[in-house]
């Protein structure tokens, strides 16, 4: 590669600041001045906004993409979460009329489960899944709040 002979123009503005971040500016002074003049172009228009667009008051609400990620749907979903405070409740409600002291475990949770049972007693470990059981019930049931305009 000689020095000079790089297009920058077909360069995104990520490609130049890349390229900015990484070019030897001693060994190829032709690319850096060729490089840097593009980049300046680029963000010149970018900086300037269209005279459109400075007169128009900017709407930032009908821009803003809705959060759309799993837990997000989750939680907004209230009839999941409305039934899994119901199975956790039902979950407290078996390891507390349990007639043997502490339930066994064969999964995580219910080694979990297990040890609090073993450590602190049963009325501690239906407790757990009995606060996460109305925590849920209450979020499912209570109002949404209205959003703001």
């Amino acid at each position: 590669m000689s020095d000079g002979d790089i297009d920058y123009s077909k360069f995104t503005l990520l490609e130049l600041e890349e390229a900015l971040a990484g070019i030897n500016r001693q060994q190829y002074p032709k690319n850096y001045e060729s490089l840097r003049s593009t980049y300046e172009q680029r963000t010149a228009l970018i900086a300037v906004p269209p005279p459109s667009a400075i007169a128009a008051p900017v709407d930032h609400s009908a821009h803003q993409e809705p959060d759309t990620s799993l837990w997000r749907r989750f939680w907004d979903s209230r009839p999941i979460v409305g039934m899994t405070g119901i199975a956790c409740l039902w979950w407290a409600y078996d390891i507390f009329s349990r007639t043997d002291s502490c339930p066994s475990g064969g999964k995580l949770i219910g080694d979990l489960v297990k040890a609090t049972c073993e450590n602190f007693g049963q009325t501690v470990a239906a407790g757990i899944p009995f606060v996460l059981g109305i925590v849920s019930v209450v979020f499912a049931i209570r109002p949404r709040r209205k959003a703001e305009t």
